[in-house]
């Protein structure tokens, strides 16, 4: 190799150290910016009263304690938060997965009248502001009896979010081949057989993707949970917490504790599907 062939060589690779460099840099600049607050969140929990309003600010505790986070579960039901979140963001997923595979089947796979202006209802419906839907809503639900039930929840949540499941869904089902169907039918099954037994077990990315979103959406909802759930055996986490400040007070530890255990089922939830979730979204994306 000459010598002007060796610096070509030589540039070009430094070329490409400092791509991937750069690359990698901004990735984990992203990542820390993203990640601070809940590494704020996460010192302030231990930090005591005074610690926290010391100014400057101490970014590093001095006294270290564990008040804050027996003070959280003890001084308000926040167990029972927890446990109504649970059921109000995991039955809020379940329906939009059915509901929105359901549609997402019919709109990949069956040839009707007026299906691109279906489509678009379906992509505009997502776009109205969900507090212009809150009174009538709210009017709905006291009429029906549904405040304070988790049922008041889940089925507004699940209305929400179902454009959203569906254009998940009816885009994994346009990448799966038609033989899939096909098989199926020739032994026997019906259209909703062949989803359920052979089209839904295949589609894991594509259900834990729109399951796990609209499940953090019904987490962190806060508007309908408040107007909703007035009684406090039935309020949701976020509610719960907001009510953690007293008149004259606010208990910046107390509620950082709270705030950390609220984040972390959510944290490992995406820990433990961030594949699939990636696979889910990115589905159809290199369909001519």
């Amino acid at each position: 190799m000459s010598v002007v062939d060796r610096a070509s060589f030589d540039l070009d690779t430094l070329q490409e150290v400092g791509k991937k460099l750069g690359f990698y840099g901004s990735v984990f600049a992203l990542c820390a910016v993203s990640f601070f607050p809940v590494l704020w969140i996460f010192i302030t929990s231990f930090k005591t009263t005074g610690n926290i309003v010391q100014f400057p600010v101490n970014y590093i505790p001095t006294e270290v304690t564990l008040n804050n986070y027996r003070t959280a579960l003890t001084d308000a039901p926040f167990m029972r938060y927890l446990f109504n979140s649970v059921i109000v963001a995991g039955g809020t997923a379940v329906v939009s997965v059915l509901l929105g595979s359901l549609a997402g089947y019919a709109l990949s796979r069956l040839e009707f009248d007026y299906k691109v202006p279906v489509l678009l209802i379906i992509l505009f419906s997502a776009m109205l502001p969900f507090f212009s839907r809150l009174i009538p809503l709210f009017q709905l639900a006291r009429n029906v009896g549904l405040l304070n039930d988790y049922l008041g929840l889940i089925l507004p949540y699940s209305a929400f979010q179902l454009p959203f499941a569906i254009w998940i869904f009816q885009a994994y089902f346009k990448e799966l081949p038609d033989s899939l169907e096909e098989a199926g039918m020739m032994d026997g099954l019906s259209r909703l057989g062949v989803l359920f037994r052979i089209i839904l077990p295949v589609s894991a990315p594509a259900m834990a993707t729109a399951a796990i979103i609209v499940f953090i959406y019904a987490w962190n909802e806060f508007l309908f949970a408040l107007a909703f759930m007035t009684q406090d055996n039935m309020r949701t986490i976020t509610v719960g917490i907001a009510l953690y400040q007293g008149e004259y007070t606010f208990p910046w530890g107390t509620i950082s504790a709270a705030v950390f255990m609220s984040i972390v089922p959510l944290m490992l939830f995406m820990l433990l599907f961030q594949r699939k979730i990636v696979e889910g979204l990115t589905a159809g994306v290199g369909k001519a």
